[in-house]
């Protein structure tokens, strides 16, 4: 069935005492943020991999559509890299961050340009 609603406030919970003793330990709004962000991010992932079939279901995911993210993903890394090899950049999080919005954008915009095939069978 999937995690139930009360353990997915007992991990949010812990989301919010590991955030704060990060917080009190390294006096770091970014190391703070980033920490919270991951732990927020993997208690959702939790979530949605316990409820695997209504969260395939609802998102209409199929083979093709993980296929699909699977590319994405690795075609936004090898940009990111080419990027910094070409302009020499050290800034990791920048460059992959504007990879993640210049290959969403193109990748958006063939995706809307692609004819949407319905069966009536």
């Amino acid at each position: 069935m999937g995690l139930s609603f009360t353990a997915v406030q007992r991990l949010m919970t812990a989301v919010l005492v590991a955030t704060i003793l990060v917080a009190f330990t390294t006096r770091d709004a970014f190391s703070t943020a980033w920490t919270v962000i991951a732990l927020s991010t993997l208690v959702g992932f939790i979530w949605a991999v316990s409820n695997k079939d209504a969260t395939f279901t609802y998102l209409g995911l199929n083979s093709y559509g993980i296929l699909s993210v699977l590319v994405f993903v690795v075609v936004s890394i090898i940009f990111a890299e080419w990027c910094m090899t070409m302009w020499g950049t050290e800034s990791r999080v920048g460059t992959y961050g504007l990879s993640l919005v210049t290959v969403g954008t193109f990748w958006w915009t063939i995706e809307m340009m692609e004819p949407t095939v319905t069966n009536d069978n």
